[in-house]
Protein backbone atom coordinates (compact mmCIF):
# COMPACT_ATOMS: atom_id res chain seq x y z
CA UNK A 1 0.00 0.00 0.00
CA UNK A 2 1.16 3.49 -0.60
CA UNK A 3 2.27 5.81 2.58
CA UNK A 4 -0.77 6.45 4.49
CA UNK A 5 -1.79 10.24 4.36
CA UNK A 6 -3.47 11.87 7.30
CA UNK A 7 -6.88 13.87 6.35
CA UNK A 8 -5.74 17.12 7.06
CA UNK A 9 -3.31 16.42 4.52
CA UNK A 10 -6.04 17.12 2.01
CA UNK A 11 -6.58 21.05 3.24
CA UNK A 12 -3.17 21.41 4.21
CA UNK A 13 -1.84 20.62 0.86
CA UNK A 14 -4.29 22.54 -1.00
CA UNK A 15 -3.77 25.35 1.22
CA UNK A 16 0.05 25.45 0.21
CA UNK A 17 1.91 21.82 -1.03
CA UNK A 18 5.13 23.61 0.85
CA UNK A 19 2.96 23.32 4.28
CA UNK A 20 3.17 19.31 4.51
CA UNK A 21 7.22 19.60 4.11
CA UNK A 22 7.21 22.68 7.18
CA UNK A 23 4.25 20.85 9.33
CA UNK A 24 6.63 17.62 9.22
CA UNK A 25 9.66 19.81 10.52
CA UNK A 26 7.22 21.01 13.08
CA UNK A 27 5.58 17.67 14.34
CA UNK A 28 9.31 16.29 14.95
CA UNK A 29 10.22 17.47 17.82
CA UNK A 30 8.76 21.29 18.12
CA UNK A 31 5.61 22.31 20.64
CA UNK A 32 2.50 23.52 18.58
CA UNK A 33 3.00 27.08 21.01
CA UNK A 34 6.10 27.73 19.03
CA UNK A 35 4.68 28.24 15.90
CA UNK A 36 0.85 27.87 16.14
CA UNK A 37 -0.83 31.41 15.67
CA UNK A 38 -4.13 32.76 16.35
CA UNK A 39 -6.23 30.85 13.43
CA UNK A 40 -4.22 27.79 14.77
CA UNK A 41 -5.09 27.81 18.57
CA UNK A 42 -8.39 29.18 17.83
CA UNK A 43 -9.30 26.69 15.59
CA UNK A 44 -8.13 24.09 18.25
CA UNK A 45 -10.43 25.57 20.70
CA UNK A 46 -13.48 24.45 17.87
CA UNK A 47 -12.33 20.99 18.91
CA UNK A 48 -11.80 21.13 22.29
CA UNK A 49 -15.37 19.88 23.26
CA UNK A 50 -14.82 16.73 20.72
CA UNK A 51 -11.10 16.01 22.12
CA UNK A 52 -12.13 16.12 25.87
CA UNK A 53 -15.44 13.67 25.30
CA UNK A 54 -17.50 16.47 26.64
CA UNK A 55 -19.68 17.09 23.25
CA UNK A 56 -22.28 14.73 23.24
CA UNK A 57 -22.65 12.02 25.98
CA UNK A 58 -25.21 10.01 23.63
CA UNK A 59 -24.25 6.54 22.07
CA UNK A 60 -25.79 7.27 18.85
CA UNK A 61 -23.59 10.42 18.38
CA UNK A 62 -19.71 9.24 17.63
CA UNK A 63 -17.43 12.06 18.36
CA UNK A 64 -13.27 12.51 18.06
CA UNK A 65 -12.77 8.82 16.80
CA UNK A 66 -10.09 7.62 15.00
CA UNK A 67 -11.00 6.58 11.50
CA UNK A 68 -9.00 4.50 8.69
CA UNK A 69 -9.88 3.96 5.55
CA UNK A 70 -7.71 0.97 3.46
CA UNK A 71 -8.78 2.12 0.20
CA UNK A 72 -7.03 5.44 0.31
CA UNK A 73 -4.91 5.43 2.61
CA UNK A 74 -5.90 7.37 4.77
CA UNK A 75 -5.98 8.58 8.70
CA UNK A 76 -7.62 10.75 10.41
CA UNK A 77 -10.16 11.72 13.22
CA UNK A 78 -13.98 12.59 12.96
CA UNK A 79 -15.27 15.41 14.81
CA UNK A 80 -18.94 14.28 14.95
CA UNK A 81 -21.20 11.68 13.32
CA UNK A 82 -24.96 10.86 14.15
CA UNK A 83 -25.11 7.32 13.43
CA UNK A 84 -28.81 7.32 13.48
CA UNK A 85 -29.50 10.64 11.53
CA UNK A 86 -26.75 9.97 9.07
CA UNK A 87 -24.94 13.29 9.43
CA UNK A 88 -21.49 13.86 9.34
CA UNK A 89 -19.89 17.15 11.14
CA UNK A 90 -16.55 18.60 10.53
CA UNK A 91 -15.90 21.84 13.12
CA UNK A 92 -13.97 24.65 12.22
CA UNK A 93 -13.77 27.98 14.27
CA UNK A 94 -14.97 29.88 11.95
CA UNK A 95 -16.53 28.81 8.17
CA UNK A 96 -16.41 31.89 5.51
CA UNK A 97 -16.64 29.39 2.31
CA UNK A 98 -17.06 25.69 1.49
CA UNK A 99 -13.05 25.61 0.25
CA UNK A 100 -11.94 22.43 -1.55
CA UNK A 101 -9.78 21.58 1.35
CA UNK A 102 -12.85 21.73 3.91
CA UNK A 103 -14.93 19.59 1.62
CA UNK A 104 -11.19 16.90 0.54
CA UNK A 105 -11.14 16.67 4.51
CA UNK A 106 -15.07 15.43 4.51
CA UNK A 107 -14.91 13.49 1.82
CA UNK A 108 -12.34 11.71 3.32
CA UNK A 109 -13.62 10.62 6.78
CA UNK A 110 -17.25 9.74 4.34
CA UNK A 111 -15.30 7.11 2.85
CA UNK A 112 -13.56 6.20 5.84
CA UNK A 113 -16.85 5.68 7.67
CA UNK A 114 -18.83 4.03 4.33
CA UNK A 115 -16.21 1.47 3.82
CA UNK A 116 -16.25 1.26 8.01
CA UNK A 117 -20.17 -0.17 6.97
CA UNK A 118 -21.83 3.43 8.40
CA UNK A 119 -24.34 5.22 6.25
CA UNK A 120 -23.36 8.48 5.95
CA UNK A 121 -26.75 10.47 4.67
CA UNK A 122 -25.12 14.04 5.01
CA UNK A 123 -22.27 16.30 5.62
CA UNK A 124 -21.55 19.59 6.64
CA UNK A 125 -19.30 21.82 8.06
CA UNK A 126 -20.17 23.63 11.45
CA UNK A 127 -18.71 26.98 12.16
CA UNK A 128 -18.16 27.86 15.97
CA UNK A 129 -17.71 31.32 15.62
CA UNK A 130 -21.12 31.75 13.95
CA UNK A 131 -23.13 28.32 14.89
CA UNK A 132 -23.98 28.19 11.38
CA UNK A 133 -24.02 24.55 9.23
CA UNK A 134 -22.82 24.51 5.61
CA UNK A 135 -23.86 21.62 3.60
CA UNK A 136 -21.29 19.39 1.54
CA UNK A 137 -23.07 17.48 -1.53
CA UNK A 138 -22.06 13.66 -0.70
CA UNK A 139 -19.37 13.06 -3.66
CA UNK A 140 -20.14 12.37 -7.26
CA UNK A 141 -18.38 10.98 -9.69
CA UNK A 142 -15.84 14.25 -10.43
CA UNK A 143 -15.25 15.16 -6.92
CA UNK A 144 -13.89 11.35 -6.40
CA UNK A 145 -11.75 12.07 -9.43
CA UNK A 146 -10.69 15.64 -7.81
CA UNK A 147 -10.34 13.44 -4.54
CA UNK A 148 -8.36 10.68 -6.39
CA UNK A 149 -5.96 13.40 -8.17
CA UNK A 150 -5.23 15.36 -5.26
CA UNK A 151 -4.23 12.24 -3.13
CA UNK A 152 -1.79 11.22 -6.17
CA UNK A 153 -0.05 14.61 -6.88
CA UNK A 154 0.41 14.97 -2.40
CA UNK A 155 1.84 11.02 -2.61
CA UNK A 156 4.36 12.32 -5.72
CA UNK A 157 4.90 16.01 -4.28
CA UNK A 158 8.24 16.87 -3.04
CA UNK A 159 9.58 19.36 -1.48
CA UNK A 160 12.55 19.83 -4.25
CA UNK A 161 9.45 20.91 -6.90
CA UNK A 162 9.26 24.47 -8.18
CA UNK A 163 7.29 26.10 -5.99
CA UNK A 164 4.37 27.86 -9.00
CA UNK A 165 2.58 30.98 -8.39
CA UNK A 166 2.84 31.54 -4.81
CA UNK A 167 -0.55 33.33 -3.21
CA UNK A 168 0.47 36.18 -1.51
CA UNK A 169 -2.88 36.47 0.44
CA UNK A 170 -2.40 32.81 1.72
CA UNK A 171 1.13 33.54 2.23
CA UNK A 172 0.75 36.23 4.68
CA UNK A 173 -2.05 34.07 6.75
CA UNK A 174 0.43 31.14 6.77
CA UNK A 175 2.34 30.05 9.99
CA UNK A 176 5.06 28.57 8.00
CA UNK A 177 6.06 32.21 6.36
CA UNK A 178 9.41 32.74 8.70
CA UNK A 179 10.69 29.40 7.53
CA UNK A 180 9.64 29.81 3.94
CA UNK A 181 11.58 31.40 1.39
CA UNK A 182 8.56 31.91 -0.97
CA UNK A 183 6.68 33.77 1.82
Amino acid sequence: MESVLTMTQLNDFLFCPRSLYYSGIYRNGSAPEFYHQTPQITGSLAHEAIDEGRYSDRRQVLCGIMVFCEKYGLLGRIDVFDVASGILTERKYSVSAVYDGFRLQLYAQYFALTEMGFSVKKMRLHSRKDNKNYTVDLPVSRDIDFFEETLRRIREWSAEDPFENPNPQKCAKCIYAPLCEYA
